[in-house]
């Protein structure tokens, strides 16, 4: 998943292999850009795998799409202060006082955009994802509930894993979780924001009273529905639970989706359907939303570990590699754009994106990300 270059002591490569795993599963962004007058998407999911996007192998393909006009929109699941220093302030101030940076947090619900003077993040508070652009929050009952129910949860994975430390073999880049099982599968996990702890339940929305989702971290997506979805079930009409990324599990607010920023970006005319394409790596969980328009302009792009876990109408356009895919397929979209501000096509023209040429992208990336594992 993630690719750490040069010699290091290997203690120190578990421990930061366990900080990008957690960083991993709650930065979902996506990046919208707008070249020559036609917007053209990105969604990036788990990408931003380094405490800062500099660190990674997507910041330069992206720093030279933003050079020719790009516009970025993120959307995380957490609040501003997490990703205001990993993402905001890492894009350009130029970008940010033209109005090209816009980060969606609260899982889409509330959007930030920057100041006019500063460039810092403030609120849109005339946005909503929902119809009439409203906000909706869980009940206050609901949260007390699914916590319980999610602390039960964790108490058994960890049980079962420390009786039986063979449940991870398969799963190398999460055998760190063993050493924490005798703990929690005596205590109940916190609830806290703190992106470093695991297990933890983490309340996400603009406040503590007015909470969007809940995520739960701890229990590998792998194992989701044997000591999830039983003990989530009575809240069914109440949540909308699924799982994110390899370790979490999303538990929003009913009908909240990326389906629904993605509705707001075309409303609004920040996308445009024929020049747009989605990255993502859970296109069978929580970023099944932005599959939505990829026969209808706006393709999407699997860079998640596993072939297995992509649809069968999304695996043709199948890079892998998470973090490094990401910035494998950027390359390629800088390689492919033209000198008069178009993106080069199979036949000679240079032009908006189609969905044969990123299913070309997408096997030129794969093609680079298999290579570098052999």
């Amino acid at each position: 998943m993630i690719v750490i270059h040069g010699s290091a002591v290997t203690h120190l490569c578990t421990l930061i292999l366990r900080w990008f795993t957690i960083v991993v599963f709650l930065l979902f962004l996506f990046l919208t850009f707008r070249f020559a007058g036609h917007p053209l998407a990105l969604k990036v999911d788990g990408v931003l795998v380094h405490p800062k996007i500099s660190d990674g192998s997507v910041f330069a393909p992206l720093s030279a799409l933003l050079e020719k006009g790009a516009t970025i929109v993120g959307v995380t699941g957490s609040r501003i202060t997490m990703h205001k220093p990993r993402f905001w302030d890492e894009i350009p101030l130029a970008a940010r006082l033209e109005g090209r940076c816009l980060l969606f947090c609260e899982t889409g619900m509330v959007l930030y955009r920057a100041d006019e003077v500063t460039g810092e993040p403030v609120e849109d508070e005339s946005y909503g994802p929902f119809p009439g652009n409203t906000k909706r929050f869980l009940r206050q009952s609901t949260i007390d509930a699914v916590i319980e129910a999610a602390r039960l949860s964790l108490r058994l994975w960890f049980a079962d894993l420390a009786a039986n430390p063979a449940l991870l073999d398969a799963f190398p880049a999460m055998a760190w979780l063993k050493a924490l099982a005798p703990r929690w599968a005596r205590e109940d996990a916190p609830v806290t924001n703190d992106a470093n702890m695991t297990p933890r339940i983490e309340l996400r929305g603009p406040s503590d009273t007015q909470v969007v989702g809940i995520m739960i971290a701890g229990i590998p997506t792998v194992y989701g529905d044997k000591y999830l979805t039983a003990n989530l079930q009575p809240f069914k009409g109440e949540i909308s639970g699924q799982p994110t990324g390899r370790l979490c599990y999303d538990c929003v607010v009913p009908g909240l989706s990326k389906h629904l920023v993605l509705k707001y970006l075309l409303r609004t005319g920040a996308l445009a359907r024929g020049s747009a394409v989605a990255l993502a790596d859970s296109p069978s969980g929580n970023d099944k939303g932005l599959t939505e328009y990829h026969t209808d302009g706006m393709p999407f792009v699997s860079v998640c570990d596993s072939i297995i876990k992509v649809p069968s109408h999304l695996q043709n356009c199948h890079v892998g590699g998470n973090e490094r895919g990401s910035g494998a397929f950027l390359q390629a979209m800088v390689d492919s754009w033209g000198s008069v501000g178009g993106f080069h096509r199979a036949d000679g023209e240079e032009g908006k994106m189609t969905l044969d040429m990123v299913r070309t992208l997408s096997q030129n990336a794969a093609k680079i990300i298999a290579n570098e594992h052999l």
